[in-house]
């Protein structure tokens, strides 16, 4: 507060004081300018003493000026689509004939009422009830006409013009307007006297009624092709986005927040091929849960949801239970639940080829728009591209890791394995159990009977320890004719029957190839974590130096690290 005002306010207190304490001035126009002086001074010493409540009302009061500024500014987003359409009707029809009084009103979708979007005169009312007989009339012809007032007399008139006093000599002309074979509201043209309508004027407006209803239909398609054409950035933003280091789940999520932007759906199912080829699995699901898990593997014949997998190509049905009565959503096995009835459904594919489908379902019978089969089969397409992208990647990683023999770990691969296995067991406390196998004489079944003979050996014998071991050990091909296998949480005494296991069944194998026929054995070696060590080159020393023991033995058995 400024030192003037401060003044002032001390003032105008003590005076009005003093007025209080003047007892000769107690006639009706002191006493009410007592009143009002000191409910000013209570204002004031509010405002002063406590600012911070006028200032609540006044930011009050901005916020809700805000609001109302912000939904004036929604509805004019909104209108502004037509302001130039409409004006250039109006302006049309001004010019063929300037008596008209010009009323455009369109169906609210809401309320179902007419909405005047666009008038030149304020003579017309708005909203008007949907049950007007005028308007009624109008948007219930195909075609314009003219309705006079001394011939359809009734109160809609006066529902839609406000007039006081009418001659009966009024009249309008009526055209409906309309988007995609609907009607969706009328174009009204008021005049006062019938004499003023010119014969030309009626299809000059017709015209440009025309007009009006092929640009809604313009400006709808730009807007779709808008829409259409933000959602496929988000499509292909997939595919640019996509990081081929990062995990299937990752992905996955990110195909179903595309999706929710995207599509409307009750539920979202992704499957994909499993190794009986008749089978899908499904990988993803989103919306309703009830039916079925992540995981789950239906047999695609006779599945609508597998149509698309089978057919290699985009299905759509509204009401799919009617057309295919025969068919189940999933499988038998499953519980086949009654309450979907449409279905969009497109194959994802390799090389031309189905891998699996993405499929949306909707509980109601409500056909998918021609928007989301597009982007659908956009979606299916980009998907497609980036698993192609993930199956190279693993293969590539595949053959990084991998022996090109026998298939299994290589010794890079192995080492770097075991030592995560080691720091994990580390961390948790958990025993490792550690077998090397080395094929017994190997040296001269390869100079007796050649390098391919000796390759077919070592694929078998591959073959029979990864049979016996579990998905969660990890075996490796060390190097040459030698074999590593890391036992995960397991410890070294519950090793032994397993190594004794394989080595048996090695020794009884006859293992024949191109006419010849051989039988061998091979010597193996154990060392556990962490009783023999905690360090992976140590523990793999001991288990190499076991397993040589086994074979100055004469091999075919199993020696534990001293």
């Amino acid at each position: 507060m400024s030192f003037y005002k401060q003044i002032a306010v001390i003032v105008l207190f003590f005076t009005i004081q003093i007025l209080f304490f003047i007892p000769n001035y107690n006639n009706l126009f002191i006493v009410t300018l007592k009143g009002l002086a000191s409910g000013g001074l209570v204002v004031i010493l509010i405002s002063y003493a406590f600012p911070s409540v006028f200032k609540g009302l006044k930011n009050k009061n901005n916020i809700d000026a805000n609001r109302i500024s912000q939904k004036e500014k929604d509805f004019k987003s909104i209108d502004n689509k037509y302001k130039n359409l409409l004006k250039q009707v109006q302006d049309g029809i001004s010019s063929a004939n300037d008596n008209y009084t010009i009323g455009i009103y369109i169906i609210d979708q809401v309320s179902g009422d007419y909405v005047l979007k666009s008038s030149s005169d304020s003579l017309f009312v708005t909203p008007v009830n949907v049950q007007n007989n005028l308007l009624s009339k109008i948007t219930s012809e195909n075609k314009s006409k003219i309705y006079n007032k001394n011939e359809y007399n009734d109160n809609s008139w006066h529902e839609l013009i406000d007039k006081k006093n009418w001659k009966g000599s009024e009249s309008l002309l009526g055209f409906p307007i309309q988007y995609e074979n609907n009607v969706i509201g009328a174009l009204i043209l008021y005049i006062d006297h019938f004499s003023k309508i010119n014969s030309q004027d009626q299809p000059i407006v017709e015209s440009l009624v025309n007009i009006f209803n092929q640009g809604i239909i313009d400006i709808e398609e730009s807007e779709q092709k808008l829409l259409i054409h933000a959602n496929s950035n988000k499509i292909t933003d997939l595919f640019r986005d996509f990081n081929p280091e990062s995990d299937l789940d990752t992905f996955l999520n990110s195909i179903k927040t595309i999706c929710r932007s995207i599509f409307k759906y009750d539920k979202l199912t992704i499957a994909l091929t499993s190794e009986d080829k008749e089978k899908l699995k499904v990988i993803m699901t989103d919306g309703f849960d009830e039916d079925i898990n992540d995981e789950l593997s239906f047999n695609a014949k006779n599945s609508i949801l597998g149509l698309s997998f089978i057919n290699n190509q985009l299905i759509h049905h509204a009401d799919w239970r009617k057309q295919f009565p025969m068919m189940i959503r999933f499988d038998n096995d499953r519980n086949d639940y009654e309450e979907f009835s449409t279905i969009l459904s497109s194959p994802l594919r390799s090389e031309g080829k189905s891998i699996g489908n993405i499929s949306f379902e909707r509980i109601n019978i409500n056909a998918f728009s021609a928007q989301e089969i597009e982007l659908i089969a956009m979606l299916c397409e980009n998907i497609s591209k980036i698993l192609g992208w993930i199956d190279i990647h693993n293969q590539l990683n595949r053959s990084a890791s991998r022996d090109g023999l026998t298939g299994l770990l290589n010794h890079k691969t192995f080492i770097s394995r075991f030592e995560k296995e080691i720091n994990r067991s580390r961390r948790f406390d958990h025993h490792l159990g550690l077998i090397f196998f080395d094929i017994d004489k190997f040296k001269s079944v390869n100079d007796t009977y050649g390098h391919l003979y000796g390759d077919y050996v070592l694929e078998e014998v591959s073959r029979i320890i990864s049979k016996n071991v579990r998905s969660i050990d990890i075996l490796g091909r060390y190097g040459g004719e030698e074999f590593s296998l890391l036992l995960v949480n397991t410890d070294i005494n519950d090793c032994i029957p397993l190594a004794e296991k394989i080595v048996e069944k090695i020794a009884k194998k006859t293992y024949l190839k191109d006419g010849i026929a051989v039988n061998l054995t091979i010597s193996a070696g154990m060392s556990g974590f962490p009783i023999h060590s905690d360090n992976v080159e140590v523990l793999i020393a001991k288990a190499d130096k076991a397993m040589y023991r086994t074979k100055i033995s004469g091999g075919n058995g199993v020696s534990i690290a001293e």
